[in-house]
């Protein structure tokens, strides 16, 4: 019987596999770049709509409210009234902002804390109210009791002051809760994300999150959020609309409140428009 001779199982040499190893890491090189784009970007647009969401859920409420706006949450996170004043994001309960934060007393029963929120009833989804790249970031993930823990973890954007004022007594402020129409110009800007490094890494921080609203001041650290643009980031108008803001023409508004440059009457500009103010609250 004729004898079949084995057959030659041919292998990858050395050189092959470095060849195809090589060739796996340069697209890899090259498709990674391009899915940190688009996560980027799903992210981004994320943000704005949840910004889109706010402003229908300002229009709403003000149509309700004869054209008022909500009590913006300029308490610093501590009850002004017995009983505490709702505002637009919270109202406080038991001396402080209800804490929906991880480790927070309201982790596990979110819609309870946002229930209190004036806004609540047109934003009923507690993820509205949240920057997915924001819950990412150090204060926001800080335990209660840490050093660089925010006060309020409830909502990544914050609301202008202007909306009361700038005032927490509501014996002597008609404006607790101004009107859209009291504004200088529709144009105004209402809410955005704050930028807690505008002064530096970790500079001002957490303070910026002490309440649900904030001043325009950048001598004090206030700015505009940069975590999906780093040359600036997207603001409510009481328009009704969502834009971008860079740094700069935020600087440059804020710093324009009481100077012959101020766009509006009285020194007032779009950040600084409180109606009950000289300049409008700035600079």
């Amino acid at each position: 019987m004729k004898m079949t001779p084995p057959c030659k199982v041919r292998a990858f040499t050395l050189i092959e596999l470095l060849v195809v190893i090589a060739i796996i890491a340069i697209l890899a090189a090259l498709l990674l770049p391009v899915l940190a784009t688009a996560k980027a970007k799903a992210t981004r647009v994320t943000c704005i709509n949840n910004e889109k969401q706010m402003v229908l859920a300002m229009s709403m409420y003000a149509t309700d409210n004869a054209d008022r706006l909500a009590f913006p949450n300029w308490d610093g996170g501590n009850a002004l009234t017995t009983p505490a004043s709702a505002g637009w994001l919270y109202t406080v309960i038991n001396g402080a902002i209800p804490d929906t934060g991880p480790g927070g007393a309201y982790e596990k029963n979110q819609l309870t804390a946002y229930k209190t929120g004036l806004w609540f009833q047109y934003m009923p989804n507690p993820k509205t109210y949240l920057c997915p790249v924001d819950t990412k970031s150090p204060t926001w993930l800080a335990p209660p009791g840490a050093a660089n823990h925010r006060n309020n973890r409830m909502s990544s954007y914050i609301m202008n002051g202007a909306a009361n004022n700038y005032q927490t007594s509501t014996s002597s402020n008609p404006y607790w809760a101004c009107k859209i129409t009291e504004a200088w110009s529709t144009m105004c800007y209402l809410l955005w994300e704050p930028d807690e490094n505008v002064l530096g890494p970790g500079n001002p921080g957490p303070f910026e999150y002490n309440d649900a609203a904030n001043f325009p001041r950048i001598s004090n650290g206030e700015g505009i959020g940069r975590l999906h643009n780093k040359k600036g980031g997207a603001i409510v108008a009481l328009a009704g609309h969502v834009q971008f803001i860079s740094t700069e023409a935020f600087k440059k508004d804020s710093l324009a409140a009481g100077t012959s440059s101020a766009p509006g009457p009285g020194g007032r500009t779009f950040l600084w428009w409180a109606p009950g103010r000289a300049s409008g609250g700035g600079p």
